[in-house]
């Protein structure tokens, strides 16, 4: 079965996972577009011409162009794998076919949205261990533990404790180097301590239902369905998410490979997340989604780990996110950048590498996979594509909107869509 390497996401999209306000909806996200696909659809008649085939949905679809689903049942093999949505209608979309497969197709056609192709090598009620199956990864384990912690209380702020594992056992067991991880309090980031208001629960956490406004965990979760976006590939991805409907954007959560400047690197992967280790009635004391993550700040090290440093030794060491300029601290991608959209020369987008630079002493460790500083302030809206980029011919982009600050939805992203990343 072919399969198409880079994939995203969004929460608007047909039969989409929802982040609400329940313990196990980050969970049940990550297993339908790292596992599982979603909105599975019975396809009623598949044509082939000129190297098109047309699918026809008669219940109705709602796939997007540039979205990737995967064709399966057919008894042509031709027609059958992980495909890019050329053109839709409401009852049809068109798809590319190599070959002349026989027309009109025969057998058990269904569509869904195609996965990232991850496994999950643990699960519990609620506690995931999610993989890479790629053999050109070094194929480490990304912990969600999503579940109510007894020393929590069910009401307060909705999250998912995250690390990063070089091997583990069972759903609970770490076997070798961790991220974070202190070994003076190996239990930091795992289980709760306390009760009530004054309960600590985690340290690296994926928030996705709580109040933005300087509120503490304990202030409780929020209502309706929060806005999410999550673009990758076989391994690793990039989650942004809302913690409120419509508040303050989305945060920032990856967790991905990338290519290391050290040959042989057996730790290139980065895992983000918000970096909290306080009682749940302490007040961060700062107004947005983006406190204690700072994803959208170059060369800002708060919770963003590696398992060990480019020498393949001792503890996790920090690392932070930079553009043009080695020592751009605190600029943002996309905000205030004061060069114009467009850019007057070239009329276009300027878009740059992003990299990784240890916290101290500061080495560059490598490159970030299909995501790209954006240099222009404040171009163009949320989730549009765009093509034709100076630089980058043949490739498709896809701007992502995050929250900076109490500002809102203002810093921007851009995302190869169009792949391989490496």
């Amino acid at each position: 079965m072919t399969t198409i390497a880079v994939k995203h996401y969004n929460s608007g999209m047909q039969g989409a996972p929802q982040l609400a306000n329940a313990w196990g909806d980050m969970t049940a996200l990550l297993d339908a577009v790292l596992v599982d696909g979603f909105n599975l659809r019975t396809i009623d008649t598949l044509t082939f011409a000129d190297g098109i085939a047309t699918a026809r949905v008669n219940a109705g679809h709602l796939y997007l162009v540039d979205q990737v689903v995967t064709i399966a049942g057919a008894n042509q093999a031709e027609y059958n794998g992980e495909v890019r949505v050329l053109s839709t209608t409401s009852l049809e979309f068109t798809f590319a076919v190599t070959g002349t497969p026989v027309t009109p197709a025969t057998g058990a056609l269904s569509v869904k949205v195609a996965p990232l192709n991850f496994e999950k090598a643990f699960t519990a009620t609620n506690k995931r261990v999610y993989r890479s199956k790629n053999v050109l990864s070094n194929r480490p384990y990304l912990r969600v533990d999503n579940s109510l912690d007894p020393a929590y209380t069910t009401t307060y702020a909705k999250k998912a404790k995250v690390l990063v594992a070089e091997n583990m056992s069972d759903v609970d067991t770490v076997v070798g180097a961790q991220a974070p991880f202190d070994p003076t309090k190996p239990t930091q980031n795992t289980l709760g301590s306390g009760s009530g208001t004054t309960a600590v629960d985690g340290w690296y956490k994926w928030y996705y239902s709580r109040f933005d406004n300087n509120n503490a965990d304990s202030s409780g979760g929020t209502g309706g369905n929060k806005g999410w976006v999550l673009m990758g590939d076989d391994r690793g991805f990039y989650l942004f998410n809302e913690w409120q409907v419509a508040v303050y954007g989305r945060a920032g959560y990856f967790f991905t490979d990338f290519a290391s400047f050290r040959q042989g690197d057996a730790y290139n992967t980065l895992l983000t997340a918000t970096e909290w280790y306080s009682a749940a009635n302490t007040s961060p004391g700062y107004n947005g989604v983006d406190y204690n993550s700072y994803c959208n700040r170059s060369l800002d090290f708060t919770g963003k780990v590696l398992m060990r440093d480019h020498l393949q030794v001792g503890n996790y060491i920090r690392a932070g996110l930079l553009g043009l300029n080695t020592n751009n601290a605190q600029q943002i991608t996309g905000y205030s950048t004061s060069i114009p959209w467009p850019n007057g020369p070239d009329y276009g987008l300027i878009l740059h590498p992003v990299y990784l630079r240890h916290e101290s002493p500061g080495h560059l460790r490598g490159k970030m996979p299909g995501i790209f500083w954006v240099h222009n302030d404040s171009p163009m809206a949320d989730l549009n594509i765009v093509s034709g980029v100076t630089g980058y011919p043949g490739r498709k982009f896809l701007i992502v909107t995050s929250g900076y600050a109490t500002s809102g939805n203002v810093a921007r992203y851009a995302f190869d869509i169009t792949g391989p990343w490496w």
